[in-house]
Protein backbone atom coordinates (compact mmCIF):
# COMPACT_ATOMS: atom_id res chain seq x y z
CA UNK A 1 0.00 0.00 0.00
CA UNK A 2 1.06 3.69 -0.90
CA UNK A 3 2.26 5.79 1.71
CA UNK A 4 0.26 8.40 2.75
CA UNK A 5 2.73 10.89 1.42
CA UNK A 6 2.32 9.40 -2.04
CA UNK A 7 -1.67 10.29 -1.84
CA UNK A 8 -0.72 14.20 -1.83
CA UNK A 9 -1.66 15.88 -4.40
CA UNK A 10 1.68 17.81 -6.41
CA UNK A 11 3.18 20.80 -4.76
CA UNK A 12 1.41 24.08 -5.94
CA UNK A 13 3.97 26.22 -8.01
CA UNK A 14 4.24 29.65 -6.61
CA UNK A 15 2.66 32.42 -8.16
CA UNK A 16 4.62 34.03 -11.09
CA UNK A 17 6.41 37.22 -10.00
CA UNK A 18 6.40 40.29 -11.80
CA UNK A 19 8.82 40.59 -14.26
CA UNK A 20 10.36 43.79 -13.99
CA UNK A 21 10.65 43.95 -10.14
CA UNK A 22 12.63 40.43 -10.49
CA UNK A 23 14.73 41.45 -13.46
CA UNK A 24 15.73 44.45 -10.98
CA UNK A 25 16.41 41.52 -8.72
CA UNK A 26 18.84 39.94 -11.35
CA UNK A 27 20.77 43.30 -11.86
CA UNK A 28 21.33 44.26 -8.69
CA UNK A 29 23.56 41.12 -9.07
CA UNK A 30 27.52 41.15 -9.91
CA UNK A 31 26.71 37.63 -11.52
CA UNK A 32 23.25 38.69 -13.00
CA UNK A 33 25.19 41.51 -15.39
CA UNK A 34 28.28 39.17 -15.79
CA UNK A 35 26.62 36.55 -17.44
CA UNK A 36 24.69 38.65 -19.55
CA UNK A 37 28.02 40.33 -21.07
CA UNK A 38 28.93 36.81 -21.49
CA UNK A 39 26.08 36.12 -23.97
CA UNK A 40 26.80 39.09 -26.15
CA UNK A 41 30.22 38.14 -25.92
CA UNK A 42 30.04 34.88 -27.35
CA UNK A 43 27.09 34.99 -29.00
CA UNK A 44 29.19 38.17 -30.93
CA UNK A 45 32.08 35.71 -31.47
CA UNK A 46 29.77 32.60 -32.64
CA UNK A 47 28.47 35.08 -35.36
CA UNK A 48 31.77 36.02 -36.18
CA UNK A 49 32.88 32.23 -36.64
CA UNK A 50 30.00 30.39 -37.92
CA UNK A 51 27.58 33.17 -39.46
CA UNK A 52 27.75 34.18 -42.92
CA UNK A 53 30.80 36.02 -44.13
CA UNK A 54 30.00 39.83 -43.04
CA UNK A 55 30.91 43.56 -45.02
CA UNK A 56 34.76 43.72 -43.49
CA UNK A 57 33.35 47.36 -41.80
CA UNK A 58 30.58 44.96 -39.79
CA UNK A 59 33.20 42.11 -38.90
CA UNK A 60 35.64 44.99 -37.73
CA UNK A 61 32.63 46.23 -35.51
CA UNK A 62 31.93 43.17 -34.17
CA UNK A 63 35.50 42.34 -33.29
CA UNK A 64 35.41 45.73 -31.33
CA UNK A 65 32.09 44.64 -29.61
CA UNK A 66 33.67 41.38 -28.41
CA UNK A 67 36.89 42.33 -27.38
CA UNK A 68 35.46 45.28 -25.48
CA UNK A 69 32.88 43.58 -23.56
CA UNK A 70 35.65 40.97 -23.09
CA UNK A 71 37.60 43.39 -21.26
CA UNK A 72 34.79 44.96 -19.53
CA UNK A 73 34.08 41.46 -17.46
CA UNK A 74 37.34 40.95 -16.43
CA UNK A 75 36.71 44.53 -14.82
CA UNK A 76 33.47 43.50 -13.51
CA UNK A 77 34.91 40.40 -11.44
CA UNK A 78 37.61 42.27 -9.57
CA UNK A 79 38.25 41.18 -6.36
CA UNK A 80 35.72 38.30 -7.15
CA UNK A 81 38.40 35.82 -5.57
CA UNK A 82 37.35 36.87 -2.48
CA UNK A 83 34.09 34.69 -2.94
CA UNK A 84 36.23 31.50 -3.18
CA UNK A 85 38.65 32.55 -0.34
CA UNK A 86 35.31 32.41 1.51
CA UNK A 87 34.08 29.27 0.09
CA UNK A 88 37.38 27.19 1.26
CA UNK A 89 36.80 28.93 4.55
CA UNK A 90 33.60 28.03 5.45
CA UNK A 91 35.53 24.21 6.06
CA UNK A 92 35.54 24.09 9.55
CA UNK A 93 39.34 22.13 9.45
CA UNK A 94 41.54 21.66 6.53
CA UNK A 95 39.23 21.56 2.99
CA UNK A 96 38.96 18.14 1.22
CA UNK A 97 41.29 17.90 -1.74
CA UNK A 98 38.55 18.20 -4.20
CA UNK A 99 37.15 21.79 -2.57
CA UNK A 100 40.52 23.43 -2.64
CA UNK A 101 40.74 22.41 -6.06
CA UNK A 102 37.66 23.42 -7.33
CA UNK A 103 37.69 26.43 -5.33
CA UNK A 104 41.40 26.82 -4.88
CA UNK A 105 42.13 26.84 -8.96
CA UNK A 106 39.00 29.34 -9.11
CA UNK A 107 40.23 31.74 -6.45
CA UNK A 108 43.75 32.20 -8.23
CA UNK A 109 42.22 32.19 -11.64
CA UNK A 110 39.60 35.68 -10.73
CA UNK A 111 43.16 37.08 -8.80
CA UNK A 112 44.98 36.23 -11.31
CA UNK A 113 42.58 37.66 -14.01
CA UNK A 114 42.82 41.19 -12.08
CA UNK A 115 46.27 41.73 -13.11
CA UNK A 116 45.72 40.20 -16.93
CA UNK A 117 42.72 43.29 -16.84
CA UNK A 118 45.50 45.69 -15.65
CA UNK A 119 47.86 44.44 -18.63
CA UNK A 120 45.12 44.57 -21.61
CA UNK A 121 44.26 47.66 -20.07
CA UNK A 122 47.79 49.36 -20.63
CA UNK A 123 48.16 49.71 -16.85
CA UNK A 124 51.27 46.75 -16.65
CA UNK A 125 53.36 45.82 -18.97
CA UNK A 126 52.26 44.35 -21.90
CA UNK A 127 55.24 41.42 -22.28
CA UNK A 128 53.68 40.08 -18.73
CA UNK A 129 50.45 39.32 -20.45
CA UNK A 130 51.25 35.98 -22.17
CA UNK A 131 52.54 34.88 -18.75
CA UNK A 132 49.71 35.92 -16.63
CA UNK A 133 46.76 34.33 -19.07
CA UNK A 134 49.07 31.15 -19.24
CA UNK A 135 48.75 30.89 -15.32
CA UNK A 136 45.05 32.19 -15.55
CA UNK A 137 44.02 29.58 -17.72
CA UNK A 138 45.77 26.60 -15.79
CA UNK A 139 44.68 27.89 -12.50
CA UNK A 140 40.59 27.47 -14.37
CA UNK A 141 41.12 24.51 -15.91
CA UNK A 142 42.37 22.60 -12.36
CA UNK A 143 39.47 24.56 -10.66
CA UNK A 144 36.88 22.87 -13.13
CA UNK A 145 38.01 19.72 -12.76
CA UNK A 146 37.39 19.78 -9.28
CA UNK A 147 34.37 21.53 -9.34
CA UNK A 148 33.10 19.13 -12.26
CA UNK A 149 34.04 15.84 -9.91
CA UNK A 150 32.24 17.31 -7.10
CA UNK A 151 29.13 17.85 -8.92
CA UNK A 152 29.20 14.00 -10.25
CA UNK A 153 29.49 12.81 -6.47
CA UNK A 154 26.39 15.31 -5.69
CA UNK A 155 24.11 14.33 -8.93
CA UNK A 156 25.21 10.66 -7.64
CA UNK A 157 23.82 11.35 -4.30
CA UNK A 158 20.89 13.09 -5.25
CA UNK A 159 19.86 9.98 -7.89
CA UNK A 160 20.09 7.80 -4.74
CA UNK A 161 18.06 10.11 -2.49
CA UNK A 162 15.52 9.70 -5.26
CA UNK A 163 15.70 6.16 -5.23
CA UNK A 164 15.69 5.98 -1.40
CA UNK A 165 12.59 8.03 -1.59
CA UNK A 166 10.68 5.79 -4.11
CA UNK A 167 11.00 2.66 -2.04
CA UNK A 168 10.09 3.95 0.78
CA UNK A 169 6.28 4.65 -0.80
CA UNK A 170 6.84 8.41 -2.51
CA UNK A 171 4.95 8.65 -5.32
CA UNK A 172 6.51 10.75 -8.13
CA UNK A 173 4.09 13.38 -7.37
CA UNK A 174 4.97 13.91 -4.26
CA UNK A 175 6.64 17.61 -2.60
CA UNK A 176 9.83 15.35 -2.02
CA UNK A 177 10.73 13.63 -4.47
CA UNK A 178 9.48 16.77 -6.85
CA UNK A 179 11.80 19.10 -4.91
CA UNK A 180 14.25 16.61 -5.45
CA UNK A 181 14.20 15.68 -9.17
CA UNK A 182 14.23 20.03 -9.38
CA UNK A 183 17.25 20.10 -8.00
CA UNK A 184 18.74 17.03 -9.85
CA UNK A 185 18.05 18.96 -12.68
CA UNK A 186 20.01 22.60 -11.21
CA UNK A 187 22.99 20.08 -10.27
CA UNK A 188 23.13 18.64 -14.08
CA UNK A 189 22.58 21.74 -16.00
CA UNK A 190 25.48 23.02 -13.79
CA UNK A 191 27.55 19.95 -14.55
CA UNK A 192 27.00 20.93 -18.39
CA UNK A 193 28.27 24.45 -17.60
CA UNK A 194 31.38 22.82 -15.69
CA UNK A 195 32.46 20.88 -18.83
CA UNK A 196 31.38 23.58 -21.29
CA UNK A 197 33.76 26.15 -19.28
CA UNK A 198 36.41 23.58 -19.07
CA UNK A 199 36.84 23.12 -23.25
CA UNK A 200 37.19 26.93 -23.30
CA UNK A 201 40.02 26.75 -20.48
CA UNK A 202 41.50 23.68 -21.86
CA UNK A 203 41.66 25.89 -25.59
CA UNK A 204 43.41 28.39 -24.11
CA UNK A 205 46.02 25.86 -22.06
CA UNK A 206 46.85 24.44 -25.36
CA UNK A 207 47.06 27.33 -27.25
CA UNK A 208 43.39 25.93 -29.21
CA UNK A 209 45.23 23.17 -31.14
CA UNK A 210 43.03 20.71 -33.07
CA UNK A 211 39.60 20.55 -32.55
CA UNK A 212 39.81 22.85 -30.01
CA UNK A 213 41.29 25.42 -32.22
CA UNK A 214 37.64 25.66 -33.77
CA UNK A 215 36.24 29.08 -33.09
CA UNK A 216 33.05 27.50 -33.51
CA UNK A 217 33.28 25.03 -30.69
CA UNK A 218 34.65 27.75 -28.63
CA UNK A 219 31.94 30.19 -29.15
CA UNK A 220 29.25 27.94 -28.54
CA UNK A 221 30.62 26.70 -25.27
CA UNK A 222 30.51 29.31 -24.03
CA UNK A 223 27.56 30.85 -24.63
CA UNK A 224 26.05 27.49 -23.91
CA UNK A 225 27.82 28.26 -20.10
CA UNK A 226 26.36 31.72 -20.41
CA UNK A 227 22.86 30.35 -20.84
CA UNK A 228 22.98 27.96 -18.24
CA UNK A 229 24.54 30.46 -15.80
CA UNK A 230 22.01 33.36 -16.67
CA UNK A 231 19.13 30.67 -16.18
CA UNK A 232 20.46 29.53 -12.74
CA UNK A 233 20.79 32.88 -11.54
CA UNK A 234 17.29 34.15 -12.54
CA UNK A 235 16.06 31.38 -10.58
CA UNK A 236 17.78 32.23 -7.38
CA UNK A 237 17.13 35.78 -7.32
Amino acid sequence: MASSESRKPAASRPPPRDFLAHLEAYLARRDGVDKLLKISRYAARLALAAGPPLPPAASARLKSFESSVGLSRKAFRLAKFVQSLNALRAHPRLPPPLALLAYGGEGVYYFVEQFVWLAKAGLLPAHLLPRLQRLSAWADLLGFVGSITIKLEEVARMESSIKKLLAEGCGEESEAVMTMRDKLLLKRMSMVQGVADAVMALGDVTDGKGLLGSSTLMASAGLLSALISTHKNWNSC
